[in-house]
């Protein structure tokens, strides 16, 4: 496929546009007609069709973005390689740059690589767009990996179109699979370059350079999907395959803000996600895809494998719509179903949510305060008795959960070792028993009072588990969770 790359063209914004040809409407007008129902945008169709909200079809939305001055939510249509347009006025979806062409290897709609006219233009599964104020679109071409930007009715490229890692001239510059990007303070733009494990900045000049990150060390970050900048100079970022949320300052410091690594799969060699609300710091996250901020500082998450938004806020990690299982029901109190979301934007007082494989838009109205903690939904459990989380999975106790005798909590340790991979030797004579893993022999007597026996189980307390395993152990009693990290 032919491709053409313009000379670079980051023009500073605020003075020139990357404008997009969509009518401006008056800014009182929105979508949302009753401040208490979640709307549905698309069919849920695997297809592609321009319309109205309820006939609108995509394949797999990602990206969202919000156009001030166009009044209109913008999606990256990511397996229709194209870019279209929510119009909050209208309630029409339509296309604003990209097409298809032919099909891939698996009968999906093919992309392309071509820059021109926005009806000619050709994007390779865009993942990641931005919208400034002033209405300029700029696009991570994922699969192109490209910086593209729509402007004045044409496409370009601004930097990239190679894949590879290389810093440098924008044109010269390389990437690998970008999802995201962001606008910062000071009008330079953050990439998202995420199988590189970096986070690229473009300044204004046309340079690029790695801001953080480093390729070979997946420690700093893993795959990042998608980032936000605050009006304080900070970049928050959602490093994807730690599971966590983190945040690069604006004195270039990078710091974890929610979530735990959990253990690590060497099958795939990628950390194991869990599900727990509560404390940033014991949190736990499933491969997040999506960041959104609210002006209060507020930040949601999109809690892709779990199928879930987060919220967190004052040093609090909490859920505020789904039911971690994947579906497409939606029910009262916005306990709906989401199938892998990816990416979301707060806007005009409500949060829009790509439903990745359910094929449309959510929008969930915040004027009534509808964002708001899914107490039955904490862990993804019902309340009522003790839960223990593991390295972020729920422990299952087969007879006997974990009880509280007296003032101390304590736990079966069978049940909560074996989940760990240990085994364990009981000795019915002396009363002992031996907990075995990877080289490792932690003994425990029932004469030096290291547990009690009760309906023929041993149950250990939490200050044991923590003294003879050197485990993390947390109780968080509002949720009547105890959550447990090994490493």
């Amino acid at each position: 496929m032919e491709r053409k790359k313009a000379g670079f063209a980051l023009v500073v914004l605020g003075i020139f546009l990357w404008a997009i040809n969509l009518p401006v409407f008056a800014a009182d007008t929105h979508l949302i007609a009753d401040d208490s129902k979640l709307i549905i945008i698309g069919s849920g169709d695997f297809d592609y069709k321009d319309g109205r909200v309820d006939e609108a079809a995509f394949r797999f939305p990602n990206g969202l973005a919000y156009a001030k001055k166009a009044e209109a939510i913008i999606i990256a249509d990511t397996q229709n390689h194209c870019i279209r347009s929510l119009n909050l006025k209208s309630l029409e979806v339509t296309t604003v740059a990209g097409k298809s062409q032919g099909l891939d290897r698996f009968g999906f709609p093919g992309g392309g690589y071509l820059d021109g006219g926005v009806k000619e233009a050709m994007f390779s599964h865009p993942k990641g767009l931005v919208a400034a104020d002033n209405g300029a679109i700029i696009i991570a071409d994922t699969n192109n990996h490209a910086i593209r930007q729509i402007y004045q009715g044409q496409v370009t490229t601004i930097a990239g179109g190679t894949m590879g890692y290389q810093d440098g001239q924008a044109l010269k510059a390389y990437f690998n699979k970008p999802t995201a990007i962001a606008i910062g303070k000071d009008d330079n733009l953050f990439v998202a370059d995420t199988l590189n494990n970096v986070i690229r900045k473009i300044d204004l000049k046309g340079n690029v350079t790695t801001y953080a990150g480093k390729p070979d060390d997946t420690s700093i970050l893993n795959e990042p999907t998608d980032l936000v900048a605050d009006k304080e100079g900070n970049l928050y970022v959602i490093d994807s395959g730690n599971h966590q949320v983190k945040k690069i300052t604006a004195q270039d410091t990078l710091e974890v803000v929610a979530g735990n690594k959990g253990v690590k799969d060497t099958d795939s060699n990628y950390w194991l996600g869990g599900y727990l609300n509560g404390p940033t710091k014991i949190a736990y996250f499933n491969f997040p895809k999506g960041i959104t901020l609210k002006a209060n500082d507020t930040l949601y998450i999109a809690d892709s494998y779990n199928h879930v938004i987060r919220e967190v806020s004052s040093d609090m990690v909490t859920t505020v719509a789904g039911t971690n299982l994947a579906g497409e029901k939606l029910k009262p109190n916005f306990l709906s179903q989401f199938d892998g979301p990816t990416k979301l934007v707060y806007a005009k007082d409500s949060l829009f949510i790509a439903d990745q494989w359910n094929n449309r838009i959510i929008l969930i109205p915040d004027k009534n305060h509808n964002l708001k903690p899914i107490t039955n939904y904490l862990t993804g459990t019902t309340s009522g008795e003790i839960k223990v989380i593991l390295d972020g999975n729920i422990v299952a106790f087969p007879d006997l959960a974990p009880l509280e005798i007296g003032e101390t909590i304590k736990i079966p340790i069978r049940a909560l070792t074996e989940a760990w991979g240990a085994n364990i030797e009981w000795t019915a004579e002396t009363q002992e028993f031996t907990i075995l893993k990877d080289g490792k022999i932690i003994g425990f007597a029932i004469e030096a009072e290291d547990f009690i026996i009760y309906q023929d189980r041993s149950l250990v307390a939490l200050d044991t588990i923590r003294g003879k395993l050197g485990w993390q152990v947390n109780w968080l009693p509002e949720q009547n969770i105890i959550a447990i990290q090994s490493k």
